[in-house]
Parts: structure tokens; sequence; C-alpha cells
């Protein structure tokens, strides 16, 4: 039997971190996997003197996961956009082209600035992804602004210089 308030921590914030982690690009799978190795190392531990357990496993759940994919990063980029397709929230029909290929360029994003959009994305503000992360608030705010920036400038080239705000 698990240890008291584990089993209701465990429900509450499983299937959120495990969104968390398919919105940075872990297919579902691995981050179920991730998820529950995490887990079970809190488990141990509990209870914890931790003063935000769900945050300690959600970075242990990425850390769990690159463990396990850190030699193998090629098969990880080639199965990120399936996994997104898995995660993903609906959009409105009509604009698959540019939805995969904002993915794709998503892809592209070296892995810790796509932890850190993936959590802007999920809503936390600057200051709850430095604490998750282990980060100051300067280099989340750095990672966000370059992914966002090299997004931007992915979006312009491909798209080309009539679709941006003065060419529409």
């Amino acid at each position: 039997m698990a240890p008291y308030g584990f089993d209701v921590f465990y429900r509450a914030e499983f299937a959120d971190i495990v969104r968390n982690l398919c919105r940075g690009g872990v297919r579902r799978e691995e981050a179920e996997d991730a998820v529950q190795e995490a887990m079970s190392r809190v488990l141990a531990k509990w209870p914890t003197d931790c003063s935000c357990p769900a945050a300690w496993v959600r970075k242990a759940a990425w850390n769990a996961f690159y463990t396990k994919v850190g030699r193998d990063r090629k098969r990880h980029q080639l199965e990120t956009l399936n996994a997104r397709r898995e995660c993903r929230t609906p959009v409105p029909v009509g604009e698959p082209d540019e939805k995969e290929r904002v993915l794709r360029l998503i892809d592209q994003l070296p892995p810790r600035q796509r932890e850190v959009l993936a959590l802007a994305y999920d809503g936390r503000s600057i200051q709850e992804i430095a604490e998750q992360l282990g980060l100051k608030p300067g280099t989340v705010r750095s990672n966000l602004r370059h992914a966002r920036e090299t997004l931007r400038k992915a979006l312009d080239k491909e798209l080309g210089p009539e679709s941006g705000p003065d060419g529409n």
C-alpha cells in the first residue's frame, strides 16, 4: 500500500507531467515510462521534505527521458513529430501545413529550449520554470527568447518576406 497522500499526489500529477513531456517532443509511451520512473523514486522517499514534489517529479522525468535516449538522439528526432501528433490539442481544420511546419521547426530546437517552450506553453511563469528546471530566471527568459526568435526566423524564411506583417 502506498504511503498516505502519495496516491492522491500520483493521480493529481501523473497525466499533467506526461502531457508536459509530450509537448516537449517525447512520445507518449516514453513520457509515461519516464514519469513512472520518477514517481517510483519519489515514492521511495515519501513523505518527502521537498517543497514542491510535482516540480521534482517533472524534472526527474525529463532526466529519466534524457538518460534513456541520450545515445539515440537521431531516433528521438524522427519520432518527435509523431509524439506531438499524439499529444497536441486539436486545432481548426484547414491549417495542417502550418501546424506541421511549426512542429518540425520546434523539433529542431535544442532540448533545453524545447523544454522551456513546452513549460511556457503549459502556462508556467518564468519563475516556476526556473524553479522546476533549477535555472536562473534570466536563463529561462533567454532560452524562451532564443526559441521564439529561432522559430520566427525559420518561419519567415520558409514563408518568404511577402507573408510578414508588412506583406499581407
